[in-house]
């Protein structure tokens, strides 16, 4: 007998496209990059590139869960033999300055954050692979069908918060 995870869902083919490929920094962490905190289930770096009173941070977290099965409505009879897992988050808090080429003077900075947390659960057959895809299944909601546009993320801070073909 072997085991394996089924994901439940099956995405219908959108006509015309095939993959769809969002870039992302290279961050050099060596280079560019200082440890300001680690302690036990959590961590802070702060770019050492970004302004003194404009530092850009990450901030990594990870703390357990007792029961993965809270709330979520599964019935108690599928349960795993443990309901135990595992929350991790990633935190990026960054800075923008609005700048007049006009007037030396004019500075605005902008405070921005964003942060993505993960619940997931102990058991075997859950890979780093799996949850890597289900990271990038996360971002794919920020996103209409079938493209990588700023369109969708435009709408939502506008208050429009469900992709237009819903």
């Amino acid at each position: 007998m072997s085991k394996a995870i089924s994901l439940n869902r099956t995405d219908t083919a959108v006509s015309g496209v095939t993959t769809l490929s969002l870039p992302i920094s290279v961050l050099n962490f060596a280079d560019d990059w200082v440890v300001k905190s680690d302690e036990p289930n959590e961590a802070i770096a702060a770019n050492l590139t970004s302004p003194i009173d404009c530092v850009e941070t990450f901030r990594w977290g990870m703390s357990e869960v007792k029961d993965m099965y809270q709330g979520k409505g599964i019935n108690p009879t599928v349960y795993a033999p443990t309901r135990r897992g595992a929350r991790v988050f990633c935190q990026l808090n960054d800075v923008w300055t609005v700048t007049d080429s006009s007037d030396a003077t004019y500075r605005v900075d902008l405070p921005v954050e964003g942060h993505i947390v993960l619940k997931i659960p102990a058991h075997e057959l859950v890979t780093a692979d799996q949850i890597k895809a289900f990271l990038g299944r996360i971002v794919d909601g920020m996103f209409n069908t079938g493209v990588i546009t700023s369109e969708r993320i435009s709408a939502m801070v506008r208050g429009s918060l469900l992709p237009k073909d819903l």
